[in-house]
């Protein structure tokens, strides 16, 4: 088993209790404001309920101040489990699955304004309290809410208001037998031929609730993965909430050795966790969790000659991503894996080829590379297209020769969507080539958006009249894409340095404005005029792109510009600070304001081409007006104060490499090293080494190794000492 799935593990198995123990009880909570009307009410008036019967809420939100206040729509996300409202209960009743997980959601969510028409909201109290035959008296206190004219207390985030319902009241009455075993039946049933997705979803959480020795074993049965298998959270958190925890471990056990039912590594990891928290605190360590993980595996291994069809491919699957017992037996997983392909669902071969190729990578799967390459081609950007792109990728590593051919096939033909990425991986000779044919059809005024980003990195002096061309009859960027831009500023800086103040011009009618500048990478300091001129712009989104522009790629010459731009603002709002506005009108004065000061600072504090010690880090914070981004600065100027300061690579699954140290993040190794030649003499850092695990990107050892070496050369070289941490 690998470090990475012990230190999931191990974080996954801490009570949650333990991550709550530092808040406040939310049933303690005082409403912060009365202007918000919050109701709370059983559905269809129904206030007497069986034991193990869903019980279904009305949420309703109204308020006479007009724009006042707004609040998020959603009911749940995909683990069901949202933390917006907390249900409280007299007396009190406990939390099914509070000793099992934390910190799971996900999935966005829209916004609306809270008026006069209440907005309804509909939960199920089940999710949050195991209810027992009594007499209850039921409130809710919201965070659902929040005034969008507040002042925020942090940089990022909406100031949420305490919203405290009405009280009801509540009866739940023992459930007979027969009942029970009617409701588990119908629910059986109804999942048989759901004819929608809530319809399924409604008998999954019946049965999730039941709360039986019948639907405990049925949840096992049923359940084999989080996010392939539609409402695969529910089945889980039912296994976790039962009563019955001996037998819900007991029925996976048993469903192990079932020959068509799949045991993928949600499954196995669910088993474990339900097997720590059955243990006494003291014994949930990551080395029991390691054991009992080689336990499980173990008796799959055991199960699998007896496994048909998709089950035994995607068990396959769960103890190949589960790392096995040792090696040998992983390939023994992969090649057997490899063979029964084709059982695999459409979405768990893509993810293994997109996300998880380390572990099936070899010769024996060219064949199934070349049926995906073979399928006609799709747009880009969408799952299908990456993973054909992964494809022809890996065949290229598998099999250059082969590789090259299909490459260069794909570049030629005018219905295909190589990237870039996959183009550079060719020869010397081959790219030229591409090139040749990029430029011919920029000259005939067919070029595809691949050919103008060919130009944007190869193209030479030989195409730029008709790129001229063909960008003046397009009137401002093609299709919104830099290309041109970047093509004309590396080949004819004078000319692309104009056309981009004339594109600027043309902002009434083409809103690529707005990320002009930051799309020029790292030739902005060939057009930076262009930049500094649009801080004193008029329009706020201009302002802002230019900021993030230079913050990212400026140059040490544009430094001086943006204090005297802060200096300006900081003179236009004197003493108005309190009208600074992170959330409520997007047009309004006060939210302009928190944006640009909170963006100059941004650009000051942590751009690329100079630097900002301690001591502008204080001349800064002078010069801001709101409290959050005072705190912002002085927690920038605390990580100056730690010694050593630590760099944190980030590889991307492409294989490049982003950086994080002290208030930066730095695109490249380029702007690292730039940034560290910028650092007194004397100063200690220290690199960050990650075991990445079988998880995209794979980052070997050798590579972050070798990155370390290259930086720690050039650290040397300016007198900064640069260390290793985190090295497993």
């Amino acid at each position: 088993m690998t470090n990475r799935t012990i230190f999931a593990l191990t974080v996954l198995l801490l009570p949650f209790g333990h991550l709550l123990a530092a808040r406040t009880d939310p049933c303690q909570s005082s409403p912060s404001t009365s202007d918000v009307r919050f109701e709370l009410a059983p559905k269809d008036g129904r206030t007497t309920f069986r034991e193990g019967e869903i019980i279904p809420l009305v949420l309703s939100f109204s308020s006479a101040a007009k724009d006042r206040y707004a609040a998020e729509v959603r009911n749940y996300d995909r683990s069901g489990r949202m933390d917006i409202e907390a249900y409280c209960v007299e007396p009190q009743a406990p939390d099914p699955i509070a000793g099992f997980l934390g910190g799971f959601g996900g999935g966005g969510g829209n916004d609306t304004k809270i008026g006069t028409s209440p907005l309804i909201a509909e939960a199920e109290l089940n999710e949050w309290l195991r209810l027992a035959p009594g007499h209850y008296r039921v409130f809710a206190v919201s965070r659902r809410g929040w005034r969008r004219d507040a002042v925020p207390q942090t940089p990022n985030t909406r100031v949420s208001e305490v919203l405290r319902s009405n009280t009801v009241d509540l009866d739940v009455t023992a459930a007979d037998t027969d009942w029970q075993r009617d409701q588990l039946h119908n629910a059986v049933q109804a999942l048989a031929s759901a004819a929608t997705p809530e319809d399924r979803r409604h008998a999954i959480r019946v049965i999730r609730f039941l709360n039986t020795e019948d639907s405990t074993r049925q949840l096992a049965h049923l359940f084999w993965d989080l996010n392939q298998q539609p409402y695969g959270w529910d089945l889980m958190f039912g296994l976790a909430g039962s009563p019955f925890r001996k037998l819900a471990i007991d029925s996976m056990e048993a469903e192990i050795t079932v020959p068509d039912h799949a045991i993928t590594d949600d499954y196995l990891n669910t088993l474990v966790r339900l097997e720590v928290n059955s243990q006494e605190p003291a014994a949930t360590t990551a080395a029991n969790t390691a054991i009992l993980m080689k336990a499980a595996v173990d008796r799959i291994v055991a199960a699998l000659p007896n496994k048909v069809g998709g089950a035994r491919a995607q068990t396959l699957t769960g103890l190949l991503i589960s790392g096995g017992t040792d090696p040998a037996m992983a390939r023994t997983f992969r090649s057997a894996l490899i063979a029964e392909w084709a059982d695999l669902p459409v979405d768990t071969q893509r993810d293994l080829i997109l996300n998880r190729w380390q572990l099936i990578a070899g010769p024996d799967m060219l064949p199934v590379l070349r049926r995906i390459v073979d399928e006609p081609p799709t747009p880009n950007r969408t799952v299908i297209a990456m993973t054909r792109e992964a494809a022809l990728k890996h065949i290229l590593e598998l099999d250059p020769a082969e590789g090259r051919a299909l490459t260069l096939g794909e570049v030629m033909n005018r219905n295909a969507f190589p990237t870039l990425a996959t183009i550079k991986t060719l020869p010397p000779d081959d790219l030229r080539a591409i090139v040749d044919v990029a430029v011919k059809r920029v000259g005939e005024g067919t070029a595809r958006e691949l050919d103008l980003e060919l130009l944007d990195h190869y193209g030479d002096a030989r195409a730029l009249e008709s790129a001229k061309q063909l960008f003046e009859r397009s009137g401002s960027m093609k299709d919104c894409t830099p290309y041109l831009l970047r093509y004309f500023l590396r080949v004819d800086p004078a000319y692309g340095a104009q056309q981009i103040a004339v594109s600027l011009g043309q902002r009434k009618e083409n809103a690529c404005f707005k990320y002009l500048l930051q799309s020029l990478g790292d030739l902005l300091p060939k057009a930076e005029d262009s930049a500094v001129r649009a801080l004193d712009d008029p329009d706020p989104d201009l302002v802002i792109d230019a900021l993030v522009a230079l913050r990212l790629w400026g140059s040490a010459a544009a430094e001086p510009a943006l204090w005297a731009r802060l200096k300006r603002f900081h003179e236009e709002w004197a003493g108005q600070a309190d009208q600074f506005r992170l959330v409520g009108d997007p047009g309004s004065e006060g939210s302009h304001g928190f944006s640009l000061e909170q963006s100059l600072a941004g650009a000051i504090a942590a751009g690329a081409g100079w630097i900002c010690p301690p001591d502008k880090l204080a001349l800064l914070s002078e010069l801001v007006g709101s409290a959050a981004q005072k705190r912002q600065i002085e927690s920038w100027a605390q990580q100056w104060s730690q010694s050593p300061a630590t760099i944190t690579p980030n590889w991307s699954p492409d294989g490049s490499l982003s950086f994080s140290v002290l208030q930066y993040v730095l695109r490249n190794e380029e702007q690292l090293a730039a940034k560290i030649g910028q650092l007194p003499a004397g100063m200690r850092l220290i690199w960050k080494f990650q075991d990445f695990g079988q998880f995209s990107p794979p980052v070997t050892m050798a590579m972050q190794d070798a990155a370390y070496e290259r930086l720690r050369a050039v650290a040397e070289k300016h007198g900064v000492t640069l260390g290793k941490a985190g090295k497993p």
